[in-house]
């Protein structure tokens, strides 16, 4: 088990003494939610007030690091170096197992802010300006790329970037006292040094672009996809100390909490797919302790586990033959097993909130196109000493009405836009259909599927909402960056025309009785593999509103014309913070 330095053991007492909100006037009755992106060093989205944390540096991989020479030389020996608990190098020694003798490598750096332009390619990539790094220990810290020092001394160095580009930002530890190594590294922008020093986690800039979201979901900050995946063991989860929060092992619960409870949002949590009963337990736990008393959370098991292309899906079929080995459908076994995993969940989540549990959503996810991947998880028949699975408190049934298409499935489309490149044929195919064959308008399509699950979850008493939804154009694996395809799916994104669609989408699901709907996804860079974000870049301008980019006027303005609607969905508006604890963090 890791273990908490002195500064990290503060930093989480920081937290549980942070200001604690009911809702806030902007988001207290917005019926949507925001799925947050990937966290790393080219994430668009750069959240954290301590840029360092937006690498995948932790004790138990040393992908973040990059070992180099004096001239700037990679010698590729990351796998060599000598950690510490928290993915610090002890030493700039090399371990004995190093190959090269002697090692060829005298610094060890780690890249940030490596960034696309914003605005659509016409502006900066990232804030120009004056940066501090702050580290713990005895050495020296060297800056590269686009950053110049200014000043340094012991534990607190200045550079400047007077021109950011793609390339980012170097951060290297030159040299490194082995009695008093160099660890717990910040890099801060000069301005809100003062604002990390308090405790805060989150820029300002960031938490403006989260506040009027009902919901925060943070499943692939938890990694929750990736494989091997985030670990099911409690003992082994991502801590705040690791230097880095984008490793395999995701961000730590503590800090998506901390993001939700400082713009008073309900906050949506995922449990991953070989997660044993105590790390729910203790999911449960932490969150009941943590989130802030006037917010709700939602807890789903892992992600699409009815989607054949993610791990969780297989690991979840050949858990359910291997439990009922006289059923011989892997799609039923999946269904009922992950039925099963859910109502389990529920039940242990219902457990430790006690009375609280009227502010848990326990959801259910399934496929937005086949009902029956609700309807069978929700009765799960194989499960005989526990069926039906609806029973067990689970409260809501979560669907993605994602319009649109994936490159593979839709080759008439695609021949015809690699030939012509017209972005008004996405729209017709969009608003219209007639491109594809034995296929109805995307934006019809998703409607049926809403109206589907309305009366599909009838008879259960369930309602459903959105975990996931937007376009979902897609090039890859058919269609790569800089083919006519791929540009003519950027350019639709970044059309008015994309922005009505956003508002009929979310028309239609207000009109077919759905509740919350939580948009994927905040920021993300355009490309081969989707042009998912409401916005591009976190440099992207969104004041006033007439100068956003479309999807996110359209989603803003949708908020501001459509209180929820559902009933007990408006929180109450209590802006008053308890009194800040004073305590000051080197974290």
């Amino acid at each position: 088990m890791k273990t908490l330095t002195f500064a990290a053991t503060a930093f989480l007492a920081l937290l549980l003494a942070a200001p604690a909100h009911a809702a806030t006037s902007a988001n207290a009755s917005s019926p949507l939610g925001i799925n947050l992106n990937y966290l790393s060093y080219y994430d668009p989205e750069q959240p954290f007030l301590n840029i360092f944390k937006t690498t995948s540096i932790t004790q138990s991989s040393t992908a973040g690091w990059s070992t180099r020479d004096a001239s700037m030389n990679e010698t590729n020996e990351e796998a060599y170096l000598q950690l510490d608990a928290n993915g610090y190098p002890s030493t700039l020694a090399a371990s004995s197992a190093d190959p090269s003798s002697p090692q060829r490598f005298t610094q060890v750096c780690a890249v940030m802010l490596r960034l696309r332009p914003s605005n659509a390619g016409t502006g900066l990539s990232y804030r120009p300006g004056q940066y501090v790094v702050l580290y713990d220990g005895s050495g020296a810290i060297q800056v590269g790329m686009d950053a110049q020092m200014v000043s340094t001394s012991a534990g607190r160095d200045v550079f400047n970037v007077a021109r950011p580009t793609q390339n980012g930002v170097w951060i290297c530890i030159a040299q490194s006292d082995p009695r008093n190594h160099v660890r717990n590294i910040r890099v801060v922008k000069a301005e809100e040094e003062s604002l990390l020093s308090q405790g805060q986690i989150y820029t300002p800039g960031f938490l403006g672009l989260m506040k009027n979201f009902r919901v925060i979901r943070a499943m692939q900050w938890l990694r929750i996809d990736d494989k091997p995946g985030p670990p099911g063991n409690w003992a082994q989860r991502a801590q705040l100390s690791d230097a880095g929060w984008a490793s395999g092992a995701g961000a730590p619960l503590e800090a998506v909490i901390s993001l939700c409870n400082a713009v008073s949002a309900d906050c949506w949590l995922n449990v991953p797919h070989n997660a044993d009963d105590n790390y729910i337990t203790q999911m449960a736990t932490l969150a009941h302790q943590q989130l802030g008393s006037s917010q709700d959370v939602y807890i789903e098991f892992s992600n699409e586990v009815w989607n054949g292309t993610y791990q969780q899906s297989a690991y979840a079929s050949a858990q359910g033959l291997a439990l009922w080995p006289a059923n011989t459908n892997k799609f039923v076994a999946n269904r009922d097993w992950y039925g099963m995993r859910t109502a389990q969940m529920c039940d242990i989540w219902a457990q430790v909130w006690g009375s609280d549990f009227s502010r848990v959503h326990c959801v259910l996810g399934a496929q937005a196109a086949v009902t029956w991947t609700a309807t069978e998880s929700l009765n799960c028949p194989l499960w005989k000493s526990g069926a039906p699975c609806y029973k067990h408190h689970i409260t809501d049934v979560a669907i993605a009405p994602y319009f649109g298409w994936a490159g593979q499935s839709t080759p008439t489309l695609l021949s015809t836009l690699d030939a012509a490149t017209s972005i008004s044929d996405i729209f017709n195919e969009i608003n219209a259909g007639g491109l594809i064959a034995n296929a109805g308008p995307a934006l019809q399509e998703a409607s049926a599927w809403e109206a589907a699950y309305k009366k599909a979850l009838a008879p259960y008493g369930l309602p459903f909402i959105a975990y996931e939804g937007g376009q979902s154009l897609l090039g890859f694996p058919a269609y790569f960056d800089g083919s006519s395809v791929v540009n003519a799916y950027i350019a639709a994104n970044r059309d008015s025309r994309m922005g009505a669609a956003y508002t009929k989408a979310l028309d239609d699901w207000k009109a077919n009785g759905g509740e919350t709907y939580v948009l994927y996804d905040d920021v993300y860079a355009p490309g081969e593999y989707g042009e998912w974000g409401l916005l591009e870049s976190f440099m992207d301008t969104v004041s006033p509103l007439s100068s956003a980019p479309p999807k996110w006027q359209a989603v803003q303005q949708f908020i501001s014309n459509n209180p929820c609607w559902w009933a007990g969905c408006r929180q109450t508006v209590a802006e008053t913070p308890l009194a800040p604890s004073g305590f000051k963090s080197s974290q």
